[in-house]
């Protein structure tokens, strides 16, 4: 196990002002020509809303699971780390490339924000869930719908099963953001036509003179299986229409224009039409086919399953000079391919060889144009004359979603339209939801909670949600944020996090090792059983708020009400001198602070990032010195050896222990 030890450098502390990288991985230009400095002791630096940045990307490139990208997404939303990404592992990558080149004598104090005991749910609404066409059709049976809630087909009624289909591995207590469209009047009915599959070539790039454009674009292929020709797009008066001929081929020609993939698996009676125009006709060339197991590779055509539908068509045989005018070529019935996806093709076979090449075998050089290619069919449709988008909060309570309590408002487009916004950021919403937050409640109690869920960004999915609560009649944040300010040590492999632990006791760490006396049978007696404030083995009192080594209290002449030590300390009582009692009380308090950082630290480890953990622990320490009495900050060392197991607590190494001036 690697143990590394930096000590700090008094007077050597620096403010670097270089900027932050948003890619870990990048490499540094202008490397080789900067200086290398050496012999730098404490270096100060905090992390920039650029750093917190680049640590959401890496976390969210971490994260596996919705709870780890809320955390993820969070560090972005609030410019803080949490339980879920810490410093120890992100921060390293941004002091590797600020600080490169340090000695190993050097140290980064880290200073940075922290979510502290940050409730999870305002993680898993930093996202705002729109529901979708699919989500629509659900909720209204699977069949004919609007992408709308009505009074009918409600919210409050509909979206539980939405939101279960929609979330299907979501765990107890998790919260989601929705938006969703409302028409406050119901659907009426009414047939309208549905395209499944259109093409006019509009889209599709054209040339007037040769050489012209092939068709090869929005998913179309082209392919002649016996010769060179193609299909082209061509364009006439400013219409654009795909053209094959096999005039001047000199050859004989299979040219195959097939579709890219359309999709019917919606569709109940679809049918299939387009617009037709015949130049110069001496023979029937053309076909229409479609295939169920075309898989779109050109070379795949001839070995692919066509369907020869041309029967369903009219194919005028004329006019053998000039060119006729667009007209309609029929209507295909495809309702065996409901449900389905296919492709269609047009199928060119022509013959423009020679007199004397072809033989007995007529000239076959018709030349088609091919435009307004429509799959579609007339349904009954349900409208709404008009709807509005609404917002709400929704918790999974382990078997179904429900709407979360009234402690959570979600903000609605009314709301951003009264504050002259269409979204709030984070730095505004301390602003501007306390303000909304007294006009919507003006008869709140003192220290009533609201969290306020809102859309966080000009993109539709980014949300925000902070908790606000009701103090001395405003509306304040509750950030459920700290700063905190940790070493990191440069080391062989870069910057690593040093975990060594420095506290000083508070009055509760004091309480904390009274209790433990009071509840240890063993050692009970030693506590004072009516105030329940100080102890007399060790010397703990949350009383004085320090380790109290007062020898009355232990001395055989001394008989409290409640305590005689004299009676159950024979180790204590049976030394002659009150300084060899005071050295023995020195000594027992090793133990006792062996037995606080088991209770403050339970779960401590011995080692992160291959560094050995150390506790530095200070308390106060009243004794008497002789003739007179003292005080003094006593600073114990500790390793963790082993971590909590088996419902055995941590185990600590004693180090050292000293005075701190």
């Amino acid at each position: 196990m690697k143990k590394i030890f930096f000590p700090f450098i008094s007077g050597l502390t620096f403010m670097v002002l270089l900027g932050s990288c948003t890619k870990f991985n990048d490499q540094f230009t202008g490397l080789d020509e900067m200086s290398k400095p050496t012999n730098i002791g404490t270096v100060s630096y905090t992390l920039t809303a650029a750093d917190y940045a680049a640590i959401k990307t890496a976390a969210l490139a971490d994260a596996t699971t919705p709870e780890e990208i809320a955390a993820a997404n969070a560090i972005g939303t609030s410019l803080a780390l949490n339980s879920t990404f810490g410093a120890a592992d992100y921060a390293p990558a941004i002091l590797n490339k600020m600080f490169y080149s340090f000695d190993l004598n050097s140290a980064t104090l880290l200073t940075y924000n922290y979510d502290e005991n940050k409730p999870s749910y305002l993680n898993d609404l930093t996202t705002v869930n729109i529901l979708q066409n699919a989500d629509y059709q659900l909720a209204w049976g699977g069949g004919v719908y609007v992408p709308s809630f009505t009074p009918t087909v409600s919210p409050s009624a509909k979206l539980p099963e939405v939101l279960a289909a929609k979330f299907p591995t979501a765990t107890a207590g998790q919260y989601k953001f929705v938006e969703y469209n409302y028409s406050n009047t119901d659907a009426s009915s009414q047939s309208t036509e549905v395209k499944y599959f259109s093409e006019d070539w509009s889209n599709h790039t054209v040339s007037a003179v040769s050489p012209y454009t092939i068709i090869s674009e929005n998913g179309w292929i082209s392919k002649d299986v016996s010769g060179v020709r193609d299909w082209q797009c061509r364009i006439y008066s400013g219409n654009n229409y795909a053209q094959a001929t096999s005039n001047g081929s000199l050859e004989i020609n299979d040219v195959w224009m097939v579709s890219p993939e359309i999709d019917l698996q919606a569709a109940i009676a679809p049918e299939l039409t387009f617009d037709l125009v015949i130049g110069y006709w001496n023979a029937n060339c053309l076909s229409v086919w479609v295939s169920e197991d075309f898989d779109g590779n050109k070379d795949n055509i001839s070995s692919a399953t066509w369907a020869d539908i041309s029967s369903n068509f009219t194919f005028p045989e004329l006019p053998t000079s000039g060119y006729s005018t667009f007209v309609n070529a029929g209507i295909a019935n495809f309702t065996a391919f409901a449900g389905k996806k296919v492709h269609i093709a047009f199928r060119y076979r022509g013959d423009g060889r020679s007199a004397a090449d072809r033989g007995t075998d007529p000239l076959k050089t018709t030349t088609y144009e091919v435009d307004n290619i429509k799959i579609s069919e007339v349904k009954e449709a349900l409208t709404v004359e008009s709807s509005e988008k609404q917002y709400v909060v929704y918790t999974f309570n382990g078997s179904s979603w429900v709407p979360a309590d009234n402690t959570f408002m979600a903000l609605q487009p009314a709301d951003y339209t009264s504050m002259g916004l269409s979204y709030i950021s984070s730095a505004n919403a301390p602003l501007y939801i306390p303000q909304l937050l007294a006009q919507k409640f003006p008869f709140a109690l003192e220290g009533t909670v609201k969290n306020a869920v809102y859309k966080s960004g000009s993109n539709a999915t980014y949300a925000g949600a902070m908790q606000f609560t009701l103090t001395s009649g405003k509306w304040v944040p509750n950030t459920f944020q700290i700063q905190k300010t940790e070493q990191f040590v440069f080391s062989n492999s870069g910057w690593v996090f040093d975990p060594t632990v420095k506290m000083t006791m508070v009055t509760a760490d004091y309480q904390l090792m009274v209790n433990y006396v009071l509840a240890t049978p063993e050692i009970a007696i030693f506590a004072h059983p009516y105030y329940k404030n100080e102890e007399y083995y060790w010397g703990f009192s949350s009383r004085y708020s320090n380790v109290n080594f007062r020898l009355s209290y232990r001395n055989p002449y001394f008989t409290g009400d409640y305590v005689q030590p004299a009676t159950i300390d024979p180790e204590l009582n049976a030394l002659a001198t009150d300084e060899e009692k005071v050295a023995l009380m020195w000594e027992r308090l090793k133990g006792g602070m062996e037995k606080f950082a088991q209770l403050r630290y339970p779960n401590a480890i011995p080692s992160v990032s291959g560094i050995d953990v150390y506790y530095h622990l200070t308390t106060l320490v009243y004794y008497p010195t002789g003739v007179a009495a003292g005080t003094e900050y006593h600073e114990y060392v500790y390793q963790c050896t082993a971590a909590a197991a088996g419902g055995s607590p941590p185990t600590f190494k004693y180090i050292s222990d000293s005075k701190v001036n």
